[in-house]
């Protein structure tokens, strides 16, 4: 199964933009229960930046 959805932000100039409650909502409307969430940036100047140790939940297995 395949889902796909795009999401648009606008900012202003260099900052950052926390998306990870959008995308953690669209994962559960997918209702895939198994696979993995590719997340991909279409523009040149942007990039996507993980911190992992953000939350304590990701350091449980």
């Amino acid at each position: 199964m395949i889902y796909q959805q795009v999401l648009s932000y606008t900012t202003c100039g260099r900052s950052t933009t926390n998306i990870t409650q959008q995308i953690q909502q669209l994962v559960q409307k997918s209702d895939i229960q198994t696979g993995t969430c590719h997340i991909f940036v279409q523009h040149t100047s942007a990039s996507l930046m993980l911190c992992e140790n953000a939350d304590p939940d990701v350091r449980v297995i």
